[in-house]
């Protein structure tokens, strides 16, 4: 042993120094440790609070301060696309989707979400195309449940209902006790005027989800068709009670008060269903056309 180290070995505890060395450590290089790794997640959880306060500007600010070295950089941007699609920005949230495709194409849920994207604009075939390239990817029973709903209601737009059927039903497979595919299929019977078949799985639905308020604007009409009004307007109510700004509800009611002749509450009822959501013009404005001339 050298000189230097004899002497060392005679003023220094060689254990205490190493200690003080990780103390040292601990105090100055884990913060910034702890800073690198849990920024982002704090920027992603002030982005969601910003999101629920309807404060879409600063949630879109912090999301994009998410660096794509990040762990939460993939999620960050999903949740970018959802803002922008909620905001009508659906070019803007197309573009994330598929630059998030090209950088992760072994990740489904780019190629989910850019289906619910197409779903929502009727782009029918394009959503097709990405329902089934996310089930090959092989996702958890969650959100192959959400792709095989949302690939009943494309073929519900296209009128393909036995296949919208069988969909729904593979999606039951993943999960049984969900209250939306229940009334899901209940409202493919009502398009086809199967109305007790509806009302069964209305019934389901409502007794999974006593709140959901498209339950029972379905089965108010499936009512009103097989000339029940009471139990029609019954849950007409309810509907109201539980969100009285779903324009299906007053286009379900008003088309229920022209069946009973009630034409006058038919025509506010249709009105405000119209002014709520002009898509529904090519079917109440027929309707709306009779009431005047009758009137």
């Amino acid at each position: 042993m050298n000189l230097f180290f004899q002497i060392a070995e005679k003023v220094f505890d060689w254990n205490e120094l190493i200690r003080v060395i990780l103390i040292l450590l601990a105090c100055f290089a884990v913060p910034y440790l702890f800073v690198y790794l849990f920024s982002s997640k704090s920027k992603y959880m002030k982005a969601v609070k910003a999101y629920k306060n309807g404060e879409y500007e600063i949630a879109v600010d912090f999301l994009e301060k998410i660096k794509p070295s990040s762990s939460m950089f993939f999620h960050s941007r999903l949740f970018l696309s959802a803002i922008e699609l909620e905001q009508n920005k659906t070019d803007k949230a197309i573009q994330i989707c598929s630059e998030l495709i090209r950088n992760h194409p072994d990740r489904y849920e780019a190629h989910q979400f850019l289906s619910q994207i197409y779903l929502s604009i009727n782009a029918n075939e394009l959503s097709f195309e990405f329902i089934y390239k996310a089930l090959e990817m092989n996702p958890p029973r969650k959100d192959k449940y959400a792709l095989y709903v949302n690939m009943g209601i494309v073929f519900d737009n296209l009128g393909e209902y036995e296949k919208a059927i069988q969909s729904y039903r593979k999606a039951t497979e993943q999960i049984d006790n969900d209250h939306v595919v229940y009334n899901n299929i209940g409202y493919t019977y009502l398009l086809q005027s199967k109305f007790s078949e509806a009302i069964s799985y209305l019934d389901k639905s409502i007794n999974l989800n006593s709140k959901f308020a498209y339950s029972y604007n379905n089965r108010g009409f499936a009512f009103a068709n097989l000339g029940n009004f009471d139990k029609a307007f019954e849950d007409f109510k309810t509907s109201q009670l539980l969100d009285p700004s779903n324009p299906h509800l007053y286009k379900f009611r008003g088309l229920s008060y022209f069946k009973s002749g009630n034409f006058s509450e038919a025509k506010t009822n249709l009105e405000k269903a119209l002014q709520m959501d002009p898509k529904f013009s090519d079917e109440i404005s027929p309707i709306l056309t009779k009431i005047n001339n009758i009137e």
